[in-house]
């Protein structure tokens, strides 16, 4: 199986790729050992999935329908793997990692449980917000219902709480349910 380490953007280096970039605007990428993207394509066999994946391990970009081709792996590294019910599960979410020989579930750091646990307050505050923008208008232009105040004070709890929320253990957040219409 081929593995392919560290591509990057690289000036053409023979007539024929000189050519090209000044022909058709082509760029070319270059690997840490010297392989160039375009020509090593046609070693890959066609019957294994190609993944690209970043200097963590995790895994950004899978070839379409096994065809290296449609992979653009600039500051990333490509591997093939074999046509497995395992290796077709995975998916480019950010939840896969290849350790150089596999293909396993990623698992996240403390860090890294805790940034998603704000990127979730942050999109659920965000949707809080859009939900109390109207009824406060409402009750500013005193033409809210006592249902709506009623409403617009749980909105405006639920974002409060969610402001307060603890992140030390990302994974034991208890977040505070969602008000209902």
């Amino acid at each position: 199986m081929i593995h392919i380490k560290n591509f990057k953007i690289g000036a053409p280096k023979t007539p024929e790729q000189i050519k090209l970039r000044n022909k058709h605007n082509a760029m070319f990428l270059f690997s840490a050992d010297g392989t160039e993207w375009y020509g090593c394509q046609k070693d890959f066999s066609v019957d294994t999935i190609k993944i690209a994946y970043d200097d963590k391990g995790i895994i950004r970009s899978i070839a379409a329908n096994k065809d290296v081709s449609t992979l653009w792996p600039a500051g990333m590294n490509v591997a093939e793997v074999a046509d497995t019910t395992a290796n077709r599960r995975v998916d480019i979410s950010g939840g896969w990692v290849f350790d150089g020989k596999k293909i396993d579930k990623r698992v996240y750091t403390p860090e890294e449980h805790q940034e998603q646990a704000r990127t979730e307050q942050r999109a659920r505050i965000a949707a809080a917000a859009k939900m109390i923008a109207p009824l406060q208008d409402a009750v500013d232009l005193d033409m809210a219902s006592e249902a709506e105040r009623a409403l617009l004070d749980e909105w405006k709890r639920y974002r409060v709480m969610l402001s307060r929320l603890d992140f030390s253990d990302a994974l034991k957040i208890n977040w505070p349910a969602v008000p209902h219409a």
